[in-house]
């Protein structure tokens, strides 16, 4: 069965780095530099890893939080205004900064800016300076949790929002406190008897 070229060029190189040069370095492959036996050519840093995006829309997420049309967000698309989408076809997703510069070109629309000079716009700006001019939250609020002990055995846990709907969070807290007391009075008076 023959090999690839892939495999005997691997089988090339390997012979190659066995060879020893002089005070014990290896020999560069053969075949390098202008006048054969040159150093091989510098290859290019690789771009770091990054962690996939956490937040990722289809086409009619964007639709649905920006109104447009997909065919006006391809069309935003194709004349520069939004980069491409990630992957090809149906499963196509997109980031944040997608559903940022839709925001930013209906708010610059609605100001009777030209697409011209909103594409330009656009440009300069990153996504974080984006969610600025936009006073967009780009990150989800801190989870922040209030624990509220009913009976050594009984606890509620109250997300605390942080003002938001807090007077009708409190109530709520408050009405189920009100219906659990005769419960946990009798709890008490059962463990206080033992």
């Amino acid at each position: 069965m023959g090999r690839s070229g892939r495999d005997r060029g691997r089988d090339r190189d390997d012979g190659a780095r066995g060879r020893r040069g002089a005070g014990g370095t290896a020999a560069p492959p053969a075949g390098f530099g202008p006048g054969r036996g040159g150093a091989p050519p510098r290859g290019r840093l690789a771009p770091p890893l990054v962690a996939p995006d956490p937040y990722r829309y289809t086409m009619a997420d964007l639709e649905e939080q920006t109104n447009l049309n997909a065919r006006t967000i391809r069309y935003y698309i194709s004349q520069g205004l939004l980069p491409s989408a990630h992957g090809r076809g149906p499963g196509a997703t997109y980031d944040l900064g997608h559903l940022l510069r839709l925001r930013a070109i209906l708010l610059l629309k609605a100001a009777h800016q030209p697409l011209e000079e909103i594409r330009d716009r656009l440009s300069r700006l990153s996504d974080d300076e984006l969610a600025a001019m936009l006073e967009v939250e780009t990150r989800p609020p801190e989870d922040r949790w209030r624990r509220v002990e009913l009976h050594p055995d009984i606890e509620l846990h109250v997300r605390d929002l942080g003002g938001r709907d807090g007077a009708a969070l409190t109530e709520a807290v408050e009405l189920i406190i009100g219906y659990a007391r005769p419960v946990i009075d009798r709890l008490e008076e059962r463990r206080d008897r033992r």
